[in-house]
């Protein structure tokens, strides 16, 4: 069984997630890459994804968009700076609404184990007020929920 969400603070501005999945890095790299496959496993109960858009190259772009339950849009872009296909994305993140203070920084790793990925994450804020703002949002639970749906879609191939 792949290892369970699990997110810790690493520093006053720093966290750190760790999930495993059921299938090979490039797979789990596919899932987050390719918009068609966002669209299939990214958004949270009551809160569904309506848009992915990816321009996926260093420099290019991104744009998620969620239907909020109350009529509302939740929107987060950014863009790329690192990509080493299938094992490491580096990109900005700003949510449309600033609840984390500023843009952040977050950096993806995807490890080949013999259960099948490893996904690392660091999330750096820009500042303590940032990543406190980022925690009371219950973005743990939303990642956990989120990541189960992409077990589900892995799962069937």
């Amino acid at each position: 069984m792949p290892a369970p969400f699990k997110m810790t603070q690493t520093g006053p501005t720093t966290l750190h997630v760790t999930r495993g999945f059921a299938a090979p890095p490039a797979r789990v790299w596919r899932a987050h890459t390719d918009p068609r496959i966002v669209l299939e496993w990214f958004g949270m109960p009551g809160y569904p994804i309506i848009k992915a858009e990816i321009d996926l190259k260093v420099g290019g772009g991104y744009r998620y968009e969620w239907q909020m339950p109350e009529g509302g849009i939740m929107g987060v872009s950014g863009s790329y700076l690192e990509l080493e296909e299938p094992r490491k994305i580096v990109h900005t993140e700003r949510f449309d609404e600033d609840w984390t203070d500023g843009e952040t920084t977050v950096t993806t790793v995807f490890h080949a184990v013999e259960a099948g990925t490893r996904l690392e994450m660091d999330i750096a804020y820009r500042s303590e007020k940032g990543l406190k703002m980022a925690l009371e949002t219950g973005m743990d639970e939303g990642m956990d929920s989120t990541y189960t749906q992409l077990d589900a879609l892995l799962d069937k191939g």
